[in-house]
């Protein structure tokens, strides 16, 4: 299994959802296996909250057992992080609980993306999600911009990079590497 700790390596956080809705096995496991060839990758929650993971099957299954076995997979709080963040898709609905102190947005005037309306209006689920990233984004004082729906959108502002869908996950790890490859 990747991303055995190693003194070498940088760091590198994977920011996942909490929600009830949960987290793509898919989508973590491309952004998991991508990003664990070049750092020591721990996940942050909302609360440190664990993962919930969704579309699991016979292709993933093997590997979300034993991913749950290792260290790494206890998920750390998100609330303290200061370090590059990359977030995709329903994750970036993770970023939304980080507040500062006086209780503002910690990405106030940042240019985020995420799952578009129109994107999320499409699922079964729509009326009972807790919040819609692009309107919350909005309401904080953060730019928000999305592409066409499950189109491959990727932002990246400062230390924050964010993918729109689960079709962004694999340029957003791209920009991570490149990001901190710069650092």
């Amino acid at each position: 299994m990747a991303s055995e700790r190693l003194p070498s390596r940088p760091a590198c956080l994977l920011v996942a959802s909490g929600a009830a809705e949960g987290v793509s096995a898919p989508s973590f496991l491309h952004c998991f296996t991508l990003a664990s060839s070049a750092f020591n990758l721990q996940v942050v929650t909302p609360g440190g909250k664990a993962m919930d993971f969704v579309d699991v099957d016979e292709s993933n299954a093997r590997w979300v057992q034993d991913f749950r076995l290792k260290a790494y997979a206890s998920p750390a709080k998100l609330e303290s992080i200061d370090e590059p963040i990359c977030a995709v898709g329903h994750g970036v609905a993770a970023l939304c609980s980080a507040t500062n102190e006086d209780g503002s947005w910690v990405f106030q005037g940042y240019s985020v993306t995420g799952p578009s309306v129109y994107e999320l209006i499409r699922a079964p689920g729509f009326a009972r999600l807790p919040l819609v990233v692009e309107d919350f984004v909005k309401d904080a004082g953060a730019s928000f911009s999305a592409s066409e729906p499950d189109a491959m959108h990727v932002v990246l502002d400062r230390h924050l990079i964010t993918g729109q869908n689960a079709s962004s996950t694999v340029p957003a790890v791209h920009s991570l590497l490149f990001l901190c490859g710069s650092r």
